[in-house]
This record gives structure tokens, sequence and C-alpha cells, in this order.
């Protein structure tokens, strides 16, 4: 069955007042009128256009390549499903994902009644908030549409923590918004900008966010493949931790 970690947790992911904390949540208050309609929004964007592409999962499982033993954090919207399928694929590693919507973990729960999975298990950011993961706990990470909604100081603050918690030697995939190259493609980072503002989207628009792996101290920072994705262009970075 899927193991889904409700109320305690082994993370501490949402972005509030801990400085081991990695995943910035919240709106600022002079958005949140208009983030209540447009978070709802983003999120289905997100779902039909970004998550439902299959064209940038390719190249993330082979960038990934789980190895028996491993313990690989999966870490954004989808995270759910994607490390359900990974779990199924490769019953030699282990799993963990970490999701934004309880709905998501619900329809990962409904899909794996049927399945044993004990290298799995999924919570919710809500739900993961207390407990950091301990130091050097994973072996691999893939950070999923995590970046585009920060300003520049919680994007590198929420890397230095993953850096903390990936081992060294250590391999991170960050797939997220990219530099638009055709039209309708910068439609996506027009909504996050609505709804977090131009200094979270600006090195997204340019496509420089790259760089800020760096600047949390991951090296070899590189594009491994670009994918459009009708109303986004999504990019591919791997880097590690020396």
């Amino acid at each position: 069955m899927l193991k889904v970690q409700v109320g305690k947790s082994t993370t501490g992911f949402l972005y509030a007042k801990s400085q081991t904390d990695l995943i910035h949540t919240e709106v600022p208050a002079s958005r949140q009128v208009r983030g209540r309609w447009l978070s709802e929004a983003l999120r289905m964007l997100v779902d039909a256009c970004l998550l439902d592409d299959p064209k940038w999962y390719a190249p993330l499982s082979e960038a990934l390549a789980p190895r028996p033993g491993e313990c690989i954090l999966d870490c954004g919207p989808g995270s759910a499903l994607r490390a359900l399928y990974y779990a199924n694929r490769f019953p030699e590693a282990k799993f963990t994902a970490v999701e934004f919507d309880r709905r998501r973990i619900a329809r990962a729960f409904k899909r794996s009644s049927s399945m044993s999975l004990p290298n799995y298990k999924a919570m919710t950011f809500e739900d993961a908030r207390r407990v950091p993961f301990s130091a050097s706990q994973f072996d691999k990470a893939m950070l999923v549409l995590n970046l585009h909604g920060l300003e520049p100081a919680d994007k590198i603050k929420n890397l230095r923590e993953l850096r903390r918690i990936v081992r060294r030697g250590g391999i991170v995939l960050a797939a997220d918004i990219d530099q638009p190259k055709a039209s309708r493609e910068d439609v996506i980072l027009r909504v996050t900008q609505l709804l977090y503002g131009a200094e979270a989207t600006r090195s997204h628009t340019s496509g420089t966010w790259p760089k800020f792996l760096s600047e949390a101290g991951f090296t070899g920072a590189r594009r491994l493949s670009e994918h459009p994705i009708w109303i986004g262009r999504m990019a591919l970075v791997r880097s590690r931790k020396q």
C-alpha cells in the first residue's frame, strides 16, 4: 500500500521562520486576495499543461537513473504520482515524495491501492514542516517546478537546505520554467508574476535561473534538455554536491 505520512514527518520543507526550511509557499499580504483564485488557476494550468506533458519525463528518468539502495527525494507539484511511478519501476531504490496538494496524494493513494510498495512514501508540505531531514540523507533529489515562484533570496535558501540533505557527490535535478522562445510560452510566467512578483520570475524569463544552483554551492550546473509545453518552456538542469 502507498505510505502517506500525515501529521508526523521527517522534513522541514515549508518556509516559515526556521532557517532550515526549504520551500517558501507564503504569498505576501498584498497579493493574498488575487492569490486565492490565481493559485487555483495556476494549479490547474500546471496539472493540465506541465505535469501531464510527457516530453520532459523521458530525459528526467534518463538523468535520474536510480540505482539499487539509493534514497531519492522528489519535491514539488506532481511528486506523489511521479515518485509512485519510479518506485514501481525501480523497486530496489527508495523514493520520498513531498507534494504541495493533498488531492494529488489522494490520487496517488487510489492508484496504488493494488500495489505493494515498501520503497515509497509521500507527504504534503503542510504535513512535513516541523522536523528537517537528516544531513546527507538522500543520494539524489528532483526539484520540480519549485523555484519560479520564489524571490532570489528564497531560491538560494531553499537550494542550500537541499544541498544539506543530499550526500556529498549526490545529484540534484531541477526541472523548472525557462526562458520563453515562442509565442504563448510566456503565459505561465505571466501568471506566476501576478501571484509572486517580478523578482521571482525575472531569472526564469531571462533563462539565468540555473545560476542559483551554483550560488547555493552545487557544482557543474548545466542544462540537459529544454521542452516547449504550450504555455511555457521547461528546462532540466543537472548539478552535483561536491
